[in-house]
């Protein structure tokens, strides 16, 4: 048995580049194009999203135009920056910034969720995903935060190298769980695939 799921990050957000995790910003109208493209012509069994609108706005729409069922989830929302929120990286200070970027695990923006949260919660929520979709092929829209998590969470990856995973706005990442053995078996299928490596994937869905 075999249960597939693609991580879709949100598109480009309106209202510029800076710290974004719980900010509630929505999609920009190019964001919304990188979307539609990244999903076009594929099916899902599931439609689960983060609630934030970057994501949720979209799923709806995705959900209505395919008859697709979809779920809200809130453990699938990004970190929460707490006192960078709406700040750019020239506006917090750079020894703290380079704090955190070395040991994420530890360090955490004043007010700010933890590393130890966001991997309680993400993991939390995959379990439930597994059980719940066996043998389903399943979308999840959500944040860059949760997909570099994902790495630690599912391949072991040290916490500490985390942030050298690209994540684009709208690339997809497919997780396979195998559940043919006592212990489930995941792999990592790709990884950050954006639109010109679309075309190339889509035979195998």
């Amino acid at each position: 048995m075999l249960t597939t799921v693609d991580f879709l990050r949100h598109g480009e957000v309106a209202g510029g580049n800076y710290y974004r995790g719980i900010t509630n910003d929505p999609l920009s109208n190019l964001g919304w194009e990188q979307m539609k493209y990244a999903v076009n012509n594929r099916n899902w069994d599931q439609i689960i999203s983060s609630p934030l609108n970057r994501c949720l706005d979209f799923a709806q729409y995705m959900s209505s135009q395919t008859n697709t069922p979809l779920f809200t989830d809130p453990n699938w929302q990004e970190i929460n920056f707490g006192d960078w929120e709406k700040k750019t990286a020239d506006q917090i200070s750079p020894e703290a910034l380079m704090r955190f970027y070395q040991d994420p695990i530890n360090i955490t923006p004043e007010n700010g969720e933890s590393y130890h949260s966001l991997l309680y919660r993400v993991s939390n929520a995959w379990e439930s995903l597994i059980k719940t979709h066996p043998n389903q092929h399943i979308l999840v829209v959500t944040h860059a935060g949760v997909i570099r998590c994902l790495f630690n969470l599912l391949l072991k990856l040290p916490a500490n190298q985390l942030f050298n995973i690209q994540v684009d706005h709208s690339s997809l990442t497919r997780f396979q769980c195998f559940h043919d053995s006592p212990d489930d078996f995941i792999t990592l299928k790709f990884h950050n695939l954006t639109q010109p490596d679309l075309y190339s994937v889509r035979s195998e869905d």
